[in-house]
């Protein structure tokens, strides 16, 4: 009897954790995360968020007439917004795609956020003793976490496996635990490098990552508030305005996102996937629009800024950007 209730007590303790999350291979090109989603941000009607509903009509009939399965907008940690088309939910995975290429620096947020030895100053050969003699060791986090970098090695799976030499723990386990668990996340799945002789066979950092939905609202809200979601710091302050900043004049990215100056509102960043599935994050306003779908047909075109600059236009605290006396900004509203 005590054997058995030995026994009994680990399976107990087997499925707790199973039900807690688990890491598998589904296959042998992806590292599966298995996790049960907390609840959803809390939903507020858009008027109440401060977004006129007629602006958001006008960014659903643009999405809507050009293959958009999903358009949801956030706004100060609520979903206020959410258009489905076809049998796509809140819970439909968003398959393979580039909305991760922030990641890496998040997590060196997160980590210096808890004061581990990170500093983006640092040439990379202080982490990774094998690069000393290199150029690609004299390299500092920041370049390679802005993309300002002349080797041909992927800067984020470096960046990657700094954090994995300083942690001691693979990279799909800091996500887990320092991004998705904290965030409320649900499944998560990452390619498995195969041909990138840097990390072969680990998960890749950077792209590539699918999950669902309402997920990426989570990623949207943390982006849009300065690495704040529901309360919690994930980052220094203002670590996450440093992100969403273009890494030197002229540039059109900073960490891990796309930045120019197209759109209504100054600080517009944006996170781009395949099939012209978009993040768009507007920090000034709190504001968040995920568009998920397939890639518009040629004959309708695809405008960037007609979505996003539709609902800012729309959105409570707006203001125009300053324009020259010879441009008429009724032009550009709406497009």
């Amino acid at each position: 009897m005590k054997k058995l209730g030995i026994l009994a007590a680990v399976v107990l303790l087997a499925v707790a954790a199973f039900a807690l999350y688990r890491f598998r291979e589904s296959d042998a090109d992806r590292v599966v995360v298995k996790l049960v989603p907390g609840p959803p941000q809390p939903r507020v009607p858009p008027g109440e968020a401060g977004i006129d509903p007629a602006a958001i009509q006008l960014a659903v009939e643009y999405a809507g007439s050009r293959n958009t399965s999903a358009l949801l907008i956030g706004r100060n940690g609520h979903i206020v917004f959410e258009k489905y088309w076809g049998d796509t939910t809140f819970d439909t995975e968003v398959a393979d795609n580039d909305f991760a290429a922030p990641f890496a620096a998040l997590l060196i947020g997160s980590a210096m956020n808890d004061r581990l030895p990170v500093n983006l100053d640092e040439p990379l050969s202080n982490y990774l003793p094998q690069y000393a003699e290199t150029s690609t060791g004299a390299e500092t986090l920041r370049q390679l976490l802005g993309g300002q970098v002349a080797d041909a090695a992927p800067p984020t799976e470096l960046v990657a496996l700094v954090l994995e030499r300083v942690t001691k723990q693979p990279f799909e386990t800091l996500v887990t635990e320092r991004l998705w668990k904290p965030l409320g996340g649900g499944d998560l799945s990452f390619r498995r490098n195969g041909s990138n002789e840097l990390r072969r066979g680990a998960a890749t950092a950077g792209c590539c990552v699918t999950a669902r939905i309402g997920d990426w609202m989570r990623v949207g809200e943390l982006l849009a508030n300065d690495g704040v979601f529901e309360g919690n710091q994930f980052t220094p302050p203002r670590y996450v305005t440093l992100m969403l900043t273009p890494t030197h004049k002229g540039a059109g990215t900073g960490f891990g996102v796309n930045i120019d100056d197209r759109f209504a509102a100054h600080d517009v960043a944006w996170l781009s996937g395949a099939r012209s599935q978009r993040l768009w994050v507007v920090p000034s306003l709190r504001l968040f629009i995920l568009r998920v779908g397939d890639e518009p047909d040629a004959t309708d075109g695809w405008d960037e800024a007609m979505i996003p600059d539709s609902i800012i236009r729309g959105t409570s605290g707006w203001h125009p950007k300053s324009v020259g006396e010879a441009v008429d900004p009724n032009k550009y509203a709406p497009h």
